[in-house]
């Protein structure tokens, strides 16, 4: 294809090899001198997923739910940091310009997360029952009328294509955006940011339709009777609430390797703080508008969803979520000084991962165990496998280019950001 036939078929910043590495940043944005400080979390990941292995030659369905809760946490992190990338382009935002490509390499690993979700597909007869064909079958004593009055939805070569679907779009406009972010590394065009705001104004609407029917896909069709309208923006809360925490943390820990001195600064993480306070009440008050929804209607097909997650042992599981998700941070984050402190931000975004996964696991887990809350090891080790190989791309992939956008037209009043 000759270069002018590219040029008018597709724009420049797309189709020419982005040739921006780290030595091509400025001092002070440059990656840790460390460039192999992905291997201790690939190593951990990788040791955490034989473990993980082991669960499986025991009980292989068990593992199959324990490695859906770990898996859709580390896809809730990327659904969030897509989110968060959208929303700074779409607003013009100019204090998140030195913490935003710390989100944009998370969005790298969309890809990665699709083939980690292999498992998931092979799992499927164990994970959703309505795969299952005697439940389809009028003929059969198994039959469930109500899951074969949601089989144009609910069947699975529909399921896999839906599935592949939302990858290729989320991939694609993580591509889009990333590649434009990197480009601006070395060329100043003052046309490149509108060009990623007219990305991300397509690609808000595409994110917010997959990612509810992502949510609905991979999660609530475990209990294939239960429904609720509002859980695409459950997942959505919970998403962009762990992003933001994540982000926090990845920017501490830089600095404290000596990375991103006087770039990031106690402003720009007060205003992470704030998000993440935010989405902690936005969280709740999306997950007792469900349950206060559901409650007042008294429909037994929606009620018994609720029940199994408030009895047999799962209303413990119930009253942690609800004091260790929203009442600890609520508490901790309100103060204006705990979100200047990085010692408490650092613990606080700890923090969140682990609710965010222990989040999925209650929605996910009584399923398995309707008649006694289980926390079983394979769940753990699940957790501990995806998200020690997440983190190991996610930290390769930081460290191939600068820290910073470093031409972006708001990077010296995000610089000198105050609040």
């Amino acid at each position: 294809m000759s270069s002018a036939l590219k040029t008018t078929f597709f724009p420049t910043w797309l189709v020419d090899p982005v040739r921006a590495t780290a030595q091509h940043a400025r001092a002070p944005f440059r990656p840790l001198s460390n460039r192999m400080v992905w291997i201790v979390p690939l190593a951990v990941g990788i040791a955490g997923l034989a473990l993980a292995g082991v669960a499986w030659a025991m009980d292989a369905k068990q593992f199959y739910f324990s490695y859906l809760v770990a898996w859709t946490s580390c896809l809730a992190i990327t659904v969030g940091a897509q989110f968060f990338v959208l929303i700074q382009h779409l607003t013009k935002a100019r204090w998140s310009v030195v913490v935003r490509r710390i989100a944009e390499a998370l969005t790298w690993s969309f890809p990665l997360l699709a083939v980690l979700s292999i498992p998931v597909v092979l799992g499927m007869h164990d994970l959703y029952h309505w795969t299952h064909a005697d439940v389809m079958n009028p003929a059969d004593s198994h039959f469930d009328p109500i899951l074969k009055g949601k089989e144009a939805y609910l069947n699975t070569p529909f399921f896999l294509i839906r599935l592949v679907a939302y990858f290729v779009i989320w991939s694609t406009i993580s591509l889009l955006l990333y590649r434009s972010s990197i480009r601006q590394d070395l060329d100043a065009d003052p046309t490149i940011p509108a060009r990623q705001r007219k990305v991300s104004a397509i690609g808000l609407l595409f994110m917010a339709i997959t990612t509810a029917f992502a949510s609905y896909d991979v999660l609530m069709s475990t209990d294939p009777h239960w429904f609720s309208t509002i859980f695409g923006v459950y997942f959505f809360a919970a998403s962009f609430w762990t992003a933001h925490a994540l982000i926090a943390l990845v920017a501490i820990f830089i600095q404290r390797n000596k990375g991103l001195q006087n770039v990031v600064t106690e402003e720009h993480y007060h205003d992470l703080g704030k998000m993440m306070f935010g989405f902690t009440v936005f969280w709740t008050y999306i997950a007792f508008s469900q349950y206060m929804l559901i409650w007042y209607g008294n429909l037994p097909e929606e009620t018994l969803w609720y029940r199994h997650r408030l009895e047999h042992g799962w209303e413990t599981h119930s009253a942690a979520l609800l004091i260790l998700h929203f009442v600890v941070p609520f508490w901790i984050l309100l103060p204006r000084s705990a979100k200047r402190n990085r010692v408490i931000m650092s613990f606080m975004a700890v923090w969140f991962v682990v609710m965010n996964w222990f989040d999925m696991h209650w929605l996910a887990m009584p399923v398995l165990h309707p008649d006694h809350a289980s926390m079983h090891w394979a769940s753990l080790a699940c957790f501990i496998g995806l998200f020690g190989v997440y983190m190991a791309v996610f930290l390769y992939r930081l460290g191939r280019h600068s820290l910073v956008p470093q031409n972006d037209p708001n990077l010296a009043r995000s610089l000198s950001f105050t609040t």
